[in-house]
């Protein structure tokens, strides 16, 4: 129980923190409506059905996902905060969930603006399968947090931010992308069912990666 007052506690203080500031999410949705909007210009609606426009959505969210890593781990780097939480009797696992659960909760913002435009502008239908689109994502979307959450807090004091921290966690998520994307593939262009096999990948890298990120957590995390 102390545990989850800590989590509920710092993930609160990252909400408030961007309820009151609001510019990592502008700066977030807007990054992401203008890769829409630039790649709907660039493309016929036509070549958007099925695979490609769910690529083009994983480019949205893959860049998104970035600014957001590196956003509310740098709120802790400002002002020696990150060093007040090491000191504080804090489990360092709860630091990483709350920051797992900040991370996915302006993703899911991200989603729910960015989806929409794109599926106004490149004329895709998800009425066919809402369902199946918003559960692969949204597990999708865990695992890449997992992955990005550690390696932001591992490049943050570093000059290379940006850079660095995209060329660490694209390769690694790779597999999300790639499966996500031909599950996706076989529902709306094949009209196959909902596929438990790629399903079960998606849901092993997230385990694995959640698993492995809290258990090393404390370990890379530096004041």
């Amino acid at each position: 129980m102390l545990m989850l007052r800590q989590i509920y506690w710092l993930a609160s203080k990252d909400i408030l923190i961007e309820a009151r500031s609001r510019q990592t999410i502008g700066l977030v949705v807007v990054l992401g409506v203008l890769i829409i909007v630039v790649l709907g210009l660039g493309l016929e609606p036509s070549q958007t059905s099925g695979f490609s426009a769910t690529a083009i959505l994983w480019v949205a969210y893959l860049f998104g996902g970035v600014l957001c890593f590196e956003k509310t781990m740098a709120v802790e780097r400002h002002d020696e905060a990150l060093a007040g939480l090491l000191l504080a009797p804090i489990d360092r696992g709860a630091i990483y969930i709350a920051k797992l659960i900040s991370n996915l909760i302006l993703m899911f913002s991200l989603a729910i603006v960015v989806t929409p435009v794109a599926v106004l502008l490149f004329h895709f239908d998800l009425s066919a399968a809402l369902g199946a689109f918003v559960l692969i994502m949204s597990i999708s979307m865990v695992g890449f947090a997992a992955v990005g959450t550690l390696f932001s807090a591992t490049i943050s004091s570093s000059r290379l931010q940006g850079g660095l921290l995209a060329m660490l966690i694209f390769p690694i998520s790779l597999p999300l992308v790639i499966t996500s994307s031909q599950l996706l593939l076989r529902i709306f262009r094949g009209n196959q069912e909902l596929s438990f096999s790629g399903l079960s990948i998606l849901i092993a890298f997230d385990v694995i990666f959640l698993v492995a990120s809290w258990l090393v957590f404390e370990l890379i995390l530096e004041p």
